[in-house]
């Protein structure tokens, strides 16, 4: 096997091809040296290596870096993407796997067999001087990169076979030589020290490390096992070769040519801004994942722009049920969230088709997917609504310190790695999609999206005036609960407050404050809506109100931008002088119309 390419046109000189006998002769002798192997396997088979952490290998002891588009012929695409495609799946058998002293690497031992039903696709293959589409094709590119970081470290390569031939677009390093096949042509070396392999894939490039406890040493290992002579080249696969009478002649399909830059949306709930960009980015030959069967990311039947829908309504099923037996359970809602959307992205894992070249993926998704190695070989653009999780969080050390006394400050924790992928998975990203003001400020390759507004439904009323104070709940600490009870305790207006009590007991006791629920609201006679909270994500209520003539007094981490002379005003989180500043001027004008 070896990797997808091929940019020439060539025709076997004097029209020579393998018969069927040759090709049944060649299916017959493999098989027969695959008992062979199995059979002797039973008696001395290499262990599955054991995972390991990077942390307990802090030294990288050689690296490996392989590009994975050679610039092959672009009907030989669909066989570039199976490449891809199978490379995927075989780095996740070695990628963080533990050698020991004295145990042996066996390639086929930790990928497997490369067979349809594990995921494998068609790639390349040289066989009997042609390259042909077979599956599993293309893994010659990780055996290459392996033997390669193996002979750097000084490894004893205990099995080891060469090309006889390469295509053309492939680079020849005899370093990296070692071809494949399943399961009697293997790669197989030990090291005398531990070592932890790393091996996945990048937007552009396959890379592989060996890692170690202790520093590389100064002097490389020579590879001088068997005189070296060069493999002839082939400059043509049977997708692109001339030779039709062939009985292993073969051509793409054309619909696999329309599918060339084909998109996965994969989505964890309906947002109107994400359905709207969703919608409006979606072809043909897309495909879209999302847990609902009936959802907003739709268009009319007569459209031809609908892309192939793939819902799991099951799945909603599943995470209302786990959500309220977390409340129930006093367990931590965001523990609840993390798990489910763990479930679903190992669900689109095993549902996104693997000629997808470009993903747009929901934030909650993309630690978990970019973990499962989903996103390597892919460009990817990430729908974002929330903080990266490292902010996040440092912005709740800075609000417990701030108010000591709350207990739910403490909630909201993502386990260590989970920070540390989303940060390197952003950090991958083509593009950050997002509605978020506050988020979009992170980022220099942002797409922002505008809010869904609701339409502006003031109606003059002189007999009525706008004079209510309010306070979207519910009464956390992260909501700015605490810096609206100081206003209330200075200023003396009296607050409607929306939504359940979190913090201590009696919160609001002795205040002129008035519970209700949004269902009761008189929307038309808000004045002032007070909601300096630490994050906001979805801003629905916020905008509703403002769409029905109210002042907004917002932290910036409520998403929308500031607009002083539109009534939207801005204060730091836990900042009560500047939302002191602000209500004071605010009230002065209680009971007019906003004019925006």
């Amino acid at each position: 096997m070896t990797t997808t390419g091929g940019n020439n046109e060539i025709a076997r000189p004097h029209a020579v091809y393998p018969s069927l006998l040759a090709m049944a002769s060649f299916f017959a002798r493999s098989k027969g040296l695959q008992s062979k192997r199995v059979a002797a396997n039973s008696f001395a088979r290499a262990p599955r290596l054991r995972e390991g952490a990077a942390t307990d290998f802090p030294f990288v002891l050689a690296e490996s870096t392989s590009t994975l588009n050679t610039g092959c012929d672009p009907r030989e695409h669909p066989l570039l993407l199976g490449k891809i495609q199978n490379l995927r799946l075989a780095c996740r058998g070695i990628h963080h796997r533990v050698l020991l002293p004295g145990e042996i690497f066996s390639f086929w031992r930790q990928v497997g067999a490369p067979w349809g039903l594990r995921g494998f696709e068609i790639g390349r293959e040289v066989r009997e001087g042609c390259v042909i589409p077979t599956r599993g094709g293309g893994l010659c590119q990780l055996s290459g990169s392996l033997v390669e970081v193996a002979l750097t470290v000084g490894c004893e390569v205990v099995e080891r076979h060469r090309h006889t031939a390469l295509p053309t677009d492939v680079p020849y390093d005899p370093r990296r030589d070692a071809t494949l096949f399943w399961n009697y042509v293997d790669l197989r070396f030990r090291t005398i020290i531990p070592v932890l392999f790393e091996a996945y894939l990048t937007g552009e490039s396959l890379v592989v490390r060996l890692r170690g406890k202790v520093p590389p040493t100064s002097i490389a290992q020579v590879d001088t096992a068997n005189a070296l002579t060069a493999p002839r080249r082939i400059g043509a696969s049977c997708y692109s070769c001339l030779q039709k009478a062939c009985a292993r002649h073969c051509s793409p399909s054309e619909a696999a040519q329309d599918r060339l830059g084909k998109v996965a949306f994969l989505l964890d709930d309906s947002q109107p801004e994400f359905d709207r960009y969703v919608q409006d980015s979606m072809r043909p030959a897309d495909q879209l994942l999302c847990p609902y069967s009936s959802g907003k990311v739709r268009r009319d039947r007569s459209d031809k722009q609908l892309a192939r829908k793939h819902a799991y309504p099951l799945f909603r099923i599943r995470r209302a049920w786990r959500l309220r037996s977390a409340v129930s359970q006093g367990v931590t809602v965001a523990k609840a969230h993390f798990e489910l959307a763990e479930f679903l992205a190992a669900i689109y894992g095993r549902h996104t088709h693997y000629d997808v070249e470009h993903v747009c993926v929901a934030q909650t998704l993309l630690p978990h997917l970019w973990r499962a190695g989903l996103l390597g070989g892919r460009t990817f653009d990430v729908l974002m609504y929330r903080l990266p999780v490292k902010t996040l969080e440092r912005e709740l050390d800075k609000a417990t310190s701030l108010y000591p006394q709350s207990r739910t400050l403490a909630e909201f924790r993502a386990p260590e790695w989970f920070a540390e992928v989303e940060e390197e998975a952003l950090a991958a990203a083509r593009r950050i999609v997002t509605p978020h003001a506050q988020i979009a400020a992170l980022f220099t390759n942002v797409i922002k999206l505008a809010w869904e507004r609701p339409e502006k439904t003031i109606e003059v009323d002189f007999e009525k005036q706008k004079d209510l104070i309010v306070f979207f709940g519910p009464t956390l600490a992260r909501k700015g609960a605490y810096v609206v009870r100081e206003l209330v305790k200075q200023l003396g207006f009296a607050l409607t407050v929306v939504g359940a009590e979190f913090e201590e007991g009696h919160f609001w006791r002795g205040l002129p404050v008035t519970h209700t629920t949004l269902q009761q609201l008189p929307w038309r006679s808000i004045h002032t809506v007070l909601q300096p909270a630490l994050f906001e994500y979805w801003p629905r209520h916020l905008l509703r109100a403002y769409a029905a003539g109210s002042r907004l007094v917002v932290s910036p981490f409520c998403g929308i931008e500031e607009d002083r002379d539109r009534g939207i005003y801005h204060v730091p989180f836990g900042d009560t002088a500047s939302a002191l500043a602000i209500m004071e001027s605010l009230l002065a004008s209680r009971g007019n119309l906003l004019c925006v």
